[in-house]
């Protein structure tokens, strides 16, 4: 086996930026296996600290490694000084545990936690001589996506052999466990996607048929990974996660994540105290991140947060929670515990108006928003973080002004308070997204949206709120590339020959090298920005998502019929 790591100087290593990410020999890591008969590759395309912090490859890492014969091993996207001296010396990509490069892999499955990494996805595969379009590979490895942003998988389609929609733990080992029969078989490539098309939840794009989102409905009585990797840098989210719920019962009709991960599923307060003890004692990690949809809708949360308290692993101990909803259940839970970590609150209140959060279904009023403000007044929390979007369905001017109009009210009552607290504002053009009752909605244009974004930024000018916004191109892009069909695989990959990666990094990101794609592929945005007939069939309706196409359409009508418009 090759070990890429040998063919680099420890002065080479030195000269690029945090060389600790391509090292690996972390605590936790898994021991390497003598001829496993199957060797993975999980594929995260972004930088190391974010890979590191995802819960998805948390879990089939250990999954996959407490299986006997089965090695897995992580890759991550090289920073561009590291992926220069790779490309400078001829060199792949390679694994952290053994320095495997990626092409000698069995399998690579590869995440999509956002669309903004499709480009990354294709530079991994290509850093790692590894064949990117289907239909030229002849050999080993087979490549697998999956993810959120697989919900529509039609413009990944070409650079995949397989695509997941939905729960990856039970799947995952039925893939692998398949893959080592067919290599004992010595099928062709072929004849292994035929096969795998069988599989629920795995759609293969040479063998197109109706595919149905799969769901692991053992995950009340599963265990979460219990021995994670720890990291050589320090991650994005420094802290020890623990998923304690999976679903949400809100149903913003905005959110595909609301759908993706339904129906809400929930592990017991007693099993998740004693899988956080063993959590803790096997990272040596002093904060515990109760991770979910919206921790605050969890059912035992008054007995989990003292449960966590009296069965300290630690004096220090504390608890991170980073999704709350602007609820009574919020407020109990910041005053049940000393010990939840004193950061700052975010909330994602989402529109400025009660007339909007009703059409998107976010079920909180504006007694909510301020009594939750009031009541938290006198905590340590100094930053309160405002999540909110802009050109939502059937959004009015005074919608716009009413997100000026709420933020003053919060900031007023943020001024009151002792400490005083500073009010952050993250605003965000709306994507409409497969598989939500706004699916078939227009997205607003560059332009509108800049102009409310100016609208809201002016509105505000002379309080002490920090505004920051998502790119109006960005926004443009993610929609193409969510609601797209398989021509965007064409945009796609003329992007990445025009060196787009690291879309999602301002500091990375080509504009001109995406309108350059455009351009190359003659794609229109307005075929993927334009509102959609209700009645129309749409590119992802092959996809059973476990939730009928009417209840969508039933959920866009129901808000349509609160804005006072009746859709086409």
């Amino acid at each position: 086996m090759t070990n890429i790591i040998d063919h680099l100087s420890h002065w080479e290593l030195l000269n690029i930026e945090k060389p600790a990410r391509y090292l690996g020999g972390e605590a936790n890591q898994a021991q390497s296996k003598t001829d496993p008969a199957l060797k993975v590759a999980l594929v995260f395309p972004d930088l190391y600290e974010l890979g590191m912090s995802n819960l998805a490859i948390k879990i089939f890492y250990e999954s996959l490694n407490n299986t006997e014969n089965i090695m897995a091993e992580r890759v991550f996207s090289p920073w561009i000084d590291f992926e220069a001296l790779l490309r400078k010396k001829d060199l792949p990509i390679y694994s952290l545990e053994t320095g495997r490069p990626l092409y000698e892999f069995d399998v690579i499955f590869i995440s999509f936690p956002y669309e903004m990494t499709f480009t990354n996805v294709l530079n991994i595969l290509d850093l790692g001589k590894v064949e990117l379009c289907t239909k030229n590979r002849t050999n080993w490895p087979i490549v697998i996506g999956g993810g959120p942003s697989a919900s529509n998988p039609l413009p990944m389609a070409k650079f995949m052999d397989g695509i997941f929609i939905g729960d990856g733990e039970e799947s995952i080992l039925e893939i692998c466990n398949k893959l080592i029969e067919f290599k004992k078989q010595n099928l062709s490539l072929k004849e292994v996607r035929m096969a795998l098309a069988e599989i629920e939840g795995l759609w293969v794009p040479e063998f197109p048929r109706n595919v149905r989102r799969r769901i692991f409905k053992g995950f009340a009585n599963s265990a979460p990974p219990l021995k994670p990797v720890i990291p050589n840098v320090q991650a994005i989210h420094n802290r020890a996660p623990i998923e304690i719920f999976r679903g949400c019962i809100n149903g913003c009709r905005f959110c595909n994540a609301g759908y993706y991960y339904r129906p809400k599923r929930e592990r017991s307060s007693e099993s998740l105290i004693k899988y956080a003890h063993q959590l803790l004692e096997n990272t040596g990690e002093e904060s515990l991140g109760l991770l979910s949809l919206s921790t605050s809708d969890y059912s035992e949360l008054s007995c989990l947060i003292e449960g966590l308290d009296r069965d300290k692993l630690y004096p220090e101990q504390t608890v991170s929670i980073p999704s709350m909803r602007m609820t009574d259940n919020t407020i109990k839970l910041l005053n049940s515990s000393s010990r939840i970590r004193k950061g700052g609150l975010t909330f994602a209140p989402e529109a400025g108006t009660q007339k909007l959060r009703n059409i998107i279904n976010k079920n909180i009023t504006e007694e909510d928003i301020i009594h939750v403000m009031k009541t938290t007044g006198g905590s340590e929390y100094r930053t309160v973080k405002l999540y909110l979007m802009m050109g939502l369905p059937f959004e009015t001017d005074e919608d716009i002004s009413g997100i000026v109009n709420l933020v003053e009210k919060l900031d007023n009552i943020g001024r009151t308070c002792s400490p005083k607290k500073q009010i952050t504002v993250s605003l965000s053009g709306f994507v409409p997204k497969a598989f939500t009752p706004f699916q078939w909605s227009r997205q607003n244009t560059i332009e509108e949206l800049k102009n409310k974004r100016f609208a809201v930024c002016k509105g505000l000018e002379r309080r002490r709120v920090q505004i920051s916004w998502r790119d109006e191109y960005l926004c443009l892009l993610e929609a193409v590339l969510s609601r797209g069909d398989e021509q965007v695989g064409d945009l796609v990959l003329a992007a990445f020959r025009n060196g787009c990666k690291f879309d999602g990094w301002h500091e990375c990101f080509s504009k001109s090298g995406w309108e350059k794609a455009f351009e190359d592929t003659q794609i229109q945005t307005s075929k993927y920005t334009s509102e959609l007939s209700i009645n129309s069939p749409l590119p992802w309706d092959f996809i059973d998502f476990r939730t009928p196409k009417a209840f969508y359409r039933e959920e866009y009508l129901k808000a349509a019929q609160i804005a006072g418009v009746t859709p086409e």
